[in-house]
């Protein structure tokens, strides 16, 4: 009994390791740079506006492969809660190597929920968003989930230095019937780890390694992202 239930692990193993693997020869892959910039606002007690601009660097960072534009106006319910409402608009090439751009305009909503431990040196941050995707030669939005789970460790004696990974997932939650590849399910995860400086309680810079997987329908294959991303995030 004990040498069945062993093999069948190592079956299961076995499997699951070739799926792995069958999953990489299939996907196509690329190295690119983000470099979001990132504006938080205390506007009033409660009131916060938020900017993001982020140009994106891809096909082996050659091109501008696409460029985001997200503002937002956010109510904080306390010191820790924050609800959010954004516009967001994304321009993306047509093919890596394109200077041709197609449009997609967001509306999307957020909660986030930012707290401390292990007095005040981890900083964790749970994001969630719902995305009302609007994008060309489709009528019907795509709607996505998107959940991002963040933690900041100072490093003791550090001075402004800090570790920082983050894990996000991305869900579509609707089919449509235009686009092949804007089905129900998992659209895409992203896995990151980097280091943080703070210049001043306003500004901190951070730079890591991001790994991007984005799972695609048939015909077309997985698309597996190498991404070397530098944040600018600027609190006022």
């Amino acid at each position: 009994m004990l040498l069945k239930r062993q093999t069948n692990w190592i079956s299961s193993a076995v499997m699951l390791l070739a799926l792995m693997l069958s999953t990489n020869v299939r996907a196509t892959s690329d190295f690119q740079i983000w470099i979001p910039i990132n504006i938080n606002a205390k506007l009033t007690e409660q009131l916060r506006g938020f900017l993001e601009l982020q140009p994106r660097i891809g096909d082996n960072a050659s091109n501008l492969t696409s460029a985001i534009v997200r503002p937002a106006l956010g109510w904080a319910l306390n010191g820790k809660a924050t609800l959010w409402i954004g516009y967001g608009m994304q321009a993306d090439s047509v093919t890596p190597d394109s200077d041709t751009y197609l449009i997609e305009n967001r509306a999307w909503q957020g909660f986030t929920w930012k707290d401390t431990a292990n007095e005040k040196q981890l900083i964790w941050e749970g994001r969630n968003r719902l995305e009302e995707r609007f994008l060309a030669q489709n009528a019907d939005p795509s709607i996505r989930w998107r959940t991002r789970f963040r933690v900041e460790q100072l490093i003791p004696d550090g001075a402004s230095w800090s570790v920082i990974a983050s894990e996000e997932i991305f869900v579509t939650l609707n089919d449509n019937s235009n686009n092949a590849q804007l089905q129900a399910g998992a659209q895409q995860n992203r896995l990151y780890v980097g280091i943080g400086y703070r210049f001043a309680s306003e500004v901190q810079v951070e730079t890591g390694y991001l790994y991007q997987h984005v799972w695609r329908n048939p015909p077309s294959v997985d698309q597996n992202n190498n991404v070397w991303m530098t944040n600018l995030n600027l609190n006022f």
